[in-house]
């Protein structure tokens, strides 16, 4: 299992159960976003999370889906954008992000969904600070078509929140 899906597990477990896991912190909530961290294997862990507004279909059997932004000050990353349906995508599939006019494929391996490229992310990135909602699309390995919409209300200061968190500095371009 590589470390990018690791880290991605750990925060998308401790976030979906923070009740259960000390080591997830909240540090504060924006609207529809909030801004937590986590110490995983010795390194600060910080990201802006947030759940959907709407899904469709409705009613289907999954957990719930998440957008993810993190930063991890050890490695020096920051701005990646990860997606979690709530369900153990198609191989060979992609995650299709439309915001705006603007669309996103994202790479897929189990239930984890990211952007391979590091311009993409911090074009992503700019793009969700100026706008108001999201779409994700994604296929289930059972073939089960779903579109999750997220509010963008919050993002921008969850985002500057987790930022500040992990000790990026503020007046860098994203």
């Amino acid at each position: 299992m590589s470390l990018r899906i690791f880290l991605l597990s750990a925060i998308i477990i401790s976030s979906l159960n923070a009740k259960s896991f000390a080591q997830t912190k909240t540090d504060g909530q924006f609207k529809n976003w909030s801004a937590q961290n986590s110490n995983i294997n010795n390194q600060l862990v910080c990201f802006a999370v947030s759940r959907p507004v709407s899904s469709d279909p409705k009613k289907i059997n999954r957990a719930e889906s998440r957008i993810f932004v993190s930063f991890r000050s050890t490695d020096n990353l920051q701005n990646e954008v990860s997606i979690t349906s709530g369900y153990t995508y198609k191989p060979g599939s992609k995650v299709i992000l439309t915001i705006d006019k603007n669309q996103f494929q994202f790479e897929v391996d189990d239930n984890y969904a990211w952007l391979t490229k590091y311009d993409q992310e911090a074009s992503l990135v700019e793009i969700m600070q100026k706008s108001s909602q999201l779409n994700v699309m994604a296929t289930s390995s059972k073939g089960t078509k779903t579109i999750d919409t997220f509010s963008l209300s919050g993002f921008a200061d969850a985002y500057k929140a987790a930022k500040k968190k992990c000790n990026f500095n503020q007046n860098e371009k994203s």
